[in-house]
């Protein structure tokens, strides 16, 4: 444990043996309870975002998990929002690290101040999410099977693309995807998502544009509205903010849409379908915990996929309606089998 964090929790156990030495009681913990857990932490936590809260996806998901650390772990948290703006992304990290003992950083924009400012805050543990970079001690990588993930979610756009019954869906058997940029995690999620739709059909034709920004959901809009005029009638979306201007053009076609990050089905349960979860909150909860019980590996890499149900699919909840049959539902549990199993290889495009 980084001398910081180490020097915190030591104070905290010498007023704890005070205060019982006084009273004359001793404590201890419920059976139940979960070690370094609750008021005893003191923990401070910066969430730095490239862009900033209220995306409904990714950004969110980051602060749900730090916002469930402060509930169940007691710590302390501040976030730092850059709102995509290059200008900021330097200072809002070494004010974080200058607050915090962990400091969380969502965004591929972080890429290179995540291995330059580590080195100047050799006290402070920095938990970058979406990449892999081993080697740095107080590092730590979490990196996602978002192509695992979006196999999933294309298996049930195939599916869905002929069902005639569903108002909207035609025949012909083209589904779509919108990307945020054209950068290798946002090419993960295609090469997996085109994967799982021709496991399922290898005559689906699957399109993608790059609409070139997360935060602009009027270029998602355009772009959807592309690919269903096109003939999708089934689009999925890797673009965070962008996301929404999908679902726009989803309701005001008549067509159908795939959310990401986060179930989002709850935006529009007429429209979207289901959600590919990638659980970006959890993961960061989860690595807080391992820091807090001293449980990380210096510069270590963290993986989530299927089998760490670190993403997968949602479908909301029972009472949305659901375009998705028991059929499907079960035909995507096999699939999901079969690839913890190793049985289905998913392409990658990292």
């Amino acid at each position: 444990m980084k001398r910081r964090l180490s020097l915190i929790l030591a104070l905290t156990l010498a007023v704890m043996l005070f205060l019982t030495a006084c009273s004359g009681e001793t404590t201890t913990p419920a059976e139940d309870e979960t070690p370094s857990t609750g008021e005893e932490s003191s923990l401070k936590v910066g969430l730095v975002l490239a862009g900033g809260l209220g995306d409904r996806s990714f950004y969110d998901s980051a602060h749900e998990g730090v916002e469930k650390a402060k509930e169940d772990l007691g710590i302390e948290f501040k976030v730092y929002e850059c709102r995509n703006d290059p200008s900021l992304y330097t200072d809002q990290v070494v004010q974080a690290s200058e607050y915090a003992d962990v400091v969380a950083l969502v965004g591929h924009e972080f890429y290179d101040i995540s291995q330059q400012i580590p080195l100047e805050f050799p006290d402070v543990y920095y938990i970058y999410v979406d990449n892999e970079i081993p080697g740095i001690d107080n590092l730590i990588t979490i990196s996602y099977m978002e192509n695992e993930g979006s196999f999933l979610a294309g298996a049930l756009a195939a599916m869905l693309t002929t069902e005639t019954s569903i108002e909207g869906i035609d025949d012909a058997k083209v589904i779509g995807m919108v990307g945020g940029l054209d950068i290798p995690v946002i090419r993960n999620f295609y090469v997996g998502y085109e994967a799982g739709a021709k496991y399922i059909d290898p005559d689906v034709d699957v399109r993608v544009i790059y609409a070139g920004d997360f935060e602009d959901p009027a270029k998602g809009k355009e772009a959807a509205t592309a690919l269903y005029s096109g003939g999708a009638d089934i689009i999925f979306h890797a673009a965070g903010k962008t996301g929404e201007g999908v679902f726009e053009a989803a309701e005001e076609l008549g067509k159908y849409a795939i959310g990401v990050d986060t179930d989002q089905r709850y935006i529009n349960p007429d429209h979207i379908v289901a959600s590919m979860v990638k659980r970006v909150g959890q993961s960061i909860y989860d690595t807080i915990i391992k820091i807090q019980n001293d449980e990380i590996e210096e510069g270590e890499v963290i993986y989530y996929g299927l089998q760490e149900d670190g993403v997968g699919l949602g479908f909301g909840t029972d009472d949305m309606p659901q375009f998705a049959t028991e059929e499907m539902k079960a035909k995507i549990e096999e699939i999901k089998e079969k690839i913890v199993s190793g049985e289905i290889k998913v392409p990658t495009a990292k």
